[in-house]
This record gives structure tokens, C-alpha cells and sequence, in this order.
């Protein structure tokens, strides 16, 4: 665990895959490696359709846009494979990491309001230009 100021970090959420098939990507995680993975999502707020695919102790994320607004439709246009999006961190605490990231000049992507997840939880993305070049959530 991370103990430092000002995002204390208590674990590893999951690895973030833009994907332009999201049935695609599922079945291949399943049939090449044996993978157990969730139900897709739709995720309205985002835009994006998702599922996950279960690693013993972690997840990666699967994500497909769903039309040209979706955050993630850019990502596939640059990337018309799909390929790494993001990384997510566990904080205790969101609102308290928020207020932290602020005070030492890291960017919120959503400005001063934190982001819902899918089941609700409070969430927030660091700008790539302020983490070494590297999109990270923290939830």
C-alpha cells in the first residue's frame, strides 16, 4: 500500500482495454485463455458498452463506444485495433483523494465534481499530462 500524500493508494482496480467489439474481445478472452467474463453493461453516463473479464485477484475492463460522443470513440479512431485506455487505483476514500490531487496540482478531468461509476460509486480521472503521459482513474 502507498502511504504518501497526496493520493494514498490501497490497491489495484483494473486495466482499462478500448475495444471496437466488445463480443469480439469477450470471446477471445474466453476461448484463448479460459477467461471468466461479466455480462455486458450498457453504461449510459459514458456512453460506452463494458464488461469485465476476472483475474484471480484483478480485472481488466472492456469498453466499446457506443456512437460518436462516447469518450472512447476517439481512442478507437486513433487506435482503430482498441488497445490500453486506462489504469484505475483504490483510494479510502475518493472525495478526500480528489481534494488531494487538487491541492498538488494534478488535473481532474471532470473539474471539481467527481464522476459515477456503474454501480454508483464516486470516481474521478487524473489528466494524462499531469501522470507521465499515463490516463489513471482513481476509485
Amino acid at each position: 500500500m502507498c502511504k504518501g500524500d497526496p493520493v494514498p493508494v490501497s490497491g489495484f482496480g483494473h486495466v482499462a482495454i478500448a475495444v471496437p467489439d466488445l463480443d469480439i474481445a469477450m470471446n477471445f478472452y474466453k476461448e484463448h485463455f479460459g477467461c471468466e467474463v461479466s455480462e455486458p453493461v450498457v453504461v449510459d453516463t459514458q456512453l460506452i458498452r463494458m464488461a469485465y473479464v476476472h483475474l484471480g485477484n484483478t480485472e481488466l475492463e472492456l469498453m466499446e463506444p457506443i456512437g460518436e460522443k462516447s469518450p472512447i470513440s476517439k481512442f478507437i479512431e486513433r487506435n482503430p485495433n482498441g488497445g490500453i485506455h486506462h489504469i484505475c487505483l483504490r483510494v479510502p476514500d475518493v472525495s478526500t483523494a480528489a481534494d488531494g490531487a487538487r491541492k498538488a496540482g494534478l488535473r481532474i478531468l471532470s473539474g471539481e465534481k467527481l464522476a459515477k461509476g456503474y454501480k454508483g460509486q464516486d470516481l474521478f480521472f487524473l489528466h494524462p499530462k499531469d501522470t507521465l503521459g499515463t490516463l489513471i482513474e482513481i476509485e
